[in-house]
């Protein structure tokens, strides 16, 4: 039985050709790192909202969890001239201007991307063991339609970046990736009413 060909996707954002939002991308430089660290099962999904951090910010990195032939090394994940901080909902420290104030170095965000039951089990890496945890302001409320989640709280992986970004480094890329991320799922909602 012949399998019925499949629009075909970007290889940078992921998204089907017909809906690629790469030429609306402007990229930005900001002295806080974000280290995506991105459930295997993500990397494929056009619903995935962590790789537009990547397409807009030169400080991002992706670290992959689950691969069964690459074993993830600490140096992809944790960097010395920074201060590593883990981003996740369930921490006690909360990330605002207080607790910023109590930092030397430049932050590296290591910000979970997958599923929340994917992401409390990241937490468990032997290699975040000792790395500190923060956790956003409560009351967030999320703009993303295309997932369900039961905890109005849970927000994804690009608002969550948008907003820890707000409170350490607000700037023009904040509105600017609030815009590609409504444009994303602007064009995933057309496109799925179009099949």
């Amino acid at each position: 039985m012949q399998r019925e060909n499949r629009p075909e996707k970007c290889p940078d954002c992921m998204l089907f050709k017909s809906i690629c939002i790469c030429s609306k991308i402007k990229k930005f430089d900001l002295r806080t790192k974000i280290t995506l660290l991105m459930h295997i099962r993500e990397i494929n999904k056009t619903t995935n909202t962590g790789k537009l951090a990547k397409l807009m910010l030169n400080n991002c990195g992706i670290a992959i969890l689950g691969r069964k032939d690459i074993e993830l090394q600490p140096e992809e994940l944790i960097f010395k001239d920074h201060t590593n901080l883990i981003l996740f909902p369930a921490a006690s420290n909360e990330l605002n201007e207080k607790f910023l104030s109590t930092l030397e170095k430049p932050i590296n965000l290591i910000v979970l991307d997958g599923n929340y039951h994917q992401a409390v089990k990241m937490t468990r890496s032997e290699l975040l063991r000792d790395i500190k945890r923060v956790r956003l302001p409560y009351g967030q409320k999320s703009s993303y339609e295309l997932r369900t989640a039961r905890d109005s709280e849970k927000i994804s992986t690009i608002e969550a970046i948008i907003k820890a970004i707000e409170i350490i480094e607000n700037g023009p890329v904040v509105k600017e990736m609030e815009k590609i991320f409504l444009k994303m799922i602007d064009d995933i909602k057309t496109k799925m009413g179009s099949c």
